[in-house]
């Protein structure tokens, strides 16, 4: 019951990106990642799914439904990832060998071929970076008059403070 106390804390703040992370053979409808991202964030203007586990799924099935957006639509949708397991770390796998690793198993599974844009560690931290500067440059307005107004170095400790919030 604390960890759900402690993310909605975070979560709650409306600076905040919500990462919804849920693992892929679960059932997403039930996710209380999902659940809690809805309760703070009910436009989902915050909230990006992320799935994981996408390689320890049952043979035969898949979550393309899910990356596409179809089973519980998120205005900002879904990533999946594949992280390197608990046998992987104890190989000494490096995080540049799981990454690659985690492209081959993308671009080798069938129905994830035509869903690059959705997949991978590297296209998160893309799509992160995306949502991070459009919430800086949402602030420019508020910010610009005061550069007429403050020191300069008095400018660039309010605009950490506003970022860092």
């Amino acid at each position: 019951m604390l960890y759900f106390i402690v993310v909605h804390r975070y979560i709650s703040n409306p600076n905040a990106i919500i990462l919804s992370v849920t693992a892929a053979n679960t059932d997403l409808a039930n996710s209380d990642a999902i659940q809690m991202a809805r309760e703070v964030d009910p436009e989902g203007d915050r909230t990006i799914g992320v799935l994981t586990k996408l390689d320890l799924m049952d043979p035969g099935t898949d979550a393309s439904d899910m990356l596409m957006n179809r089973t519980v639509p998120l205005k900002r949708g879904y990533v999946g990832i594949v992280n390197r397991g608990q046998k992987d770390i104890g190989e000494g796998v490096s995080i540049r060998q799981a990454l690659n690793k985690e492209e081959t198993f993308f671009k080798e599974h069938p129905a994830y071929r035509a869903l690059q844009h959705r997949l991978g560690t590297s296209v998160l931290a893309k799509i992160l970076n995306q949502v991070r500067c459009l919430a800086v440059l949402s602030f420019l307005p508020y910010f610009m008059p005061l550069l007429h107004y403050m020191p300069h170095n008095t400018i660039q400790l309010d605009v950490m403070s506003m970022i860092l919030q």
